[in-house]
């Protein structure tokens, strides 16, 4: 049976900014470009720990890619200038997101992970991240896997700050494979209420005050700005949820 490419779709109303571009899932044949462009990315990083690179980094791409996963990228020309991909973790797997943040097993199988995304340096501010969030979202649901999960380092403050901004809210700060990380969580069939009469305002990078709140039941729901400091507004959730209005889309 012929082996036929994966379907390129072009994206003048999804990408306004950048008519020419064109996205698909990306296969092996796009692995040595994926690299590429991650080398340039994680090489001028602010910090270090804002993203340690996978050990096995062949392992991860496919891991991230059917059947275990989605791997979107962008394309000007023949120029991959960002990418975004999505795990389908398996119950019981090491690194489940939905085990590390204490979800009761019943619940495990809707988790999607939120994995790597990336933009190259010259393509940054035409709101690619916030698309490959969106996309990632939308196949996840299609999947039957609403409770979306990503994880960010406390010196990423850039991406806790998309995610914040896209419905997101961080629900456990700790420890995972020696590095101190937030992990953020979206629920696309419901919308949680937060207790505002009850919030705390924590340094975004004082790990311990942040992992004690998480201890206390507070999830962080916003971020706000007090001159140069960024804090986190931490709050508890009500009982009561509504229906999420937004489909696949965090609010």
């Amino acid at each position: 049976m012929p082996l036929y490419p994966p379907p390129t779709f072009p994206a003048p109303g999804l990408l306004p900014q950048l008519p020419n571009a064109t996205l698909r899932a990306l296969t092996q044949a796009d692995f040595a470009a994926w690299k590429q462009l991650r080398d340039e990315v994680l090489a001028g990083l602010a910090h270090p720990d804002m993203y340690v690179r996978e050990d096995d980094e062949a392992a991860f791409f496919t891991q991230h890619s059917l059947p275990r996963g989605e791997c979107i990228g962008v394309f000007l020309g023949e120029e991959l200038v960002a990418y975004a991909m999505l795990g389908m973790p398996v119950v019981g797997e090491y690194g489940h997101l939905g085990a590390v943040v204490g979800m009761p097993a019943s619940r495990q199988a809707g988790v999607a992970h939120l994995a790597s995304c990336m933009v190259r340096v010259p393509w940054r501010g035409n709101r690619l991240q916030a698309l490959l969030l969106r996309l990632r979202c939308a196949v996840a649901q299609a999947y039957g896997r609403p409770l979306c999960l990503a994880v960010v380092s406390l010196h990423n403050a850039a991406s806790r700050h998309n995610l914040l901004a896209h419905g997101m809210w961080i629900e456990w700060t700790g420890m995972i494979d020696g590095l101190r990380r937030q992990v953020l969580l979206v629920d696309l069939l419901e919308r949680p209420r937060w207790d505002l009469q009850d919030t705390r305002l924590i340094a975004g990078d004082d790990f311990e005050q942040l992992c004690a709140a998480a201890a206390s039941g507070y999830v962080g729901v916003a971020e706000v700005t007090d001159g140069p400091q960024r804090l986190l507004r931490y709050a508890r959730r009500l009982p009561d949820v509504l229906p999420a209005a937004h489909g696949a889309r965090p609010l």
